[in-house]
């Protein structure tokens, strides 16, 4: 039962995260209508930023990150102004394709600049454990996870209350009645593009001081996919139910399964997709589209 428990809890931590990163892919999906399988590369080249400040930089690391924040904000502003705004009108699948072309682009930056290399962030967490009775938590895996929770809280409650976050959520509902509202639907998309960059720098920070930075940051974030459709793509709660159980599974095939079936862990995620989809296709809390002929 300890054991159980605490794979249980480590699977919490590592699903809070997956839900953090998850807010980026559904809050471009609501805005634009663009499922963003670049979303690994922006991941990958923040926690690179991210690092190279706080080491070649020397700045201290909370400094680092925010800067590295910044930096990933205008990132974003970039590819939405330079690949997407001429897909406006264009057709959904020739955007989804520019998201993958963009994917490969931001890896091949990333083995220019960095090389494939593993590199670590500084240590700023204890080497021992935190001890929650009998079961133990790494300072960077408890501490990640409440720093997931909190800038969860904060994006809902600021695309909930917050004016941009009204005209996102406008937006997101229907472009063409807030065009008619006097909304710069351009300017939110590229908000949009701006802030879920800055997520996914986030997450890539967060996984980074879990594992390591490296380039197959990138295709971690894949994991996250289907956190997304699990959850409902355009659902912000569904992102956060659909991190939890994707991680808490992951984590406990990968401490009953994975000894016996190696790459079992890997595999997790999307297996319980499948098995999810079959029976709610659109997601724990995704909008049900009924269409008549």
């Amino acid at each position: 039962m300890q054991f159980f428990i605490q794979n249980l809890i480590i699977g919490i931590a590592v699903g809070g995260i997956y839900a953090l990163i998850a807010l980026g892919f559904v809050l471009i999906y609501k805005s634009t209508g663009i499922l963003n399988m670049a979303q690994g590369g922006l991941l990958a080249i923040g926690a690179f930023i991210c690092f190279t400040l706080a080491t070649q930089g020397g700045m201290p690391f909370i400094l680092a990150t925010i800067l590295a924040l910044l930096i990933s904000f205008l990132i974003g502003v970039f590819v939405d102004r330079t690949f997407f705004r001429p897909m406006i009108g264009q057709p959904l699948i020739a955007a989804i394709m520019m998201t993958l072309a963009l994917l490969f682009i931001l890896d091949g930056v990333v083995i220019s600049l960095w090389g494939a290399q593993y590199r670590k962030f500084p240590q700023i967490f204890p080497d021992r454990p935190i001890l929650l009775g009998p079961f133990a938590l790494s300072h960077e895996l408890f501490f990640n996870f409440v720093i997931a929770g909190v800038l969860t809280a904060i994006f809902i409650l600021f695309f909930r209350f917050s004016r941009t976050g009204t005209k996102m959520r406008a937006v997101a509902c229907d472009q063409q009645a807030a065009r008619a509202a006097g909304i710069n639907v351009r300017r939110i998309f590229t908000l949009s593009w701006g802030i879920g960059t800055m997520i996914a720098t986030l997450g890539g920070i967060c996984l980074g001081m879990i594992t390591m930075v490296f380039t197959g940051l990138s295709y971690s974030a894949l994991k996250v996919l289907p956190v997304v459709i699990l959850g409902g793509m355009e659902s912000i709660p569904g992102a956060i139910a659909g991190g939890l159980i994707i991680g808490v599974m992951e984590s406990l095939s990968g401490g009953y399964i994975d000894p016996y079936l190696k790459g079992s862990k890997e595999v997790t995620p999307f297996v319980v997709l499948i098995i999810f989809l079959v029976a709610k296709p659109y997601g724990l809390f995704g909008l049900r589209r009924i269409e008549r002929i």
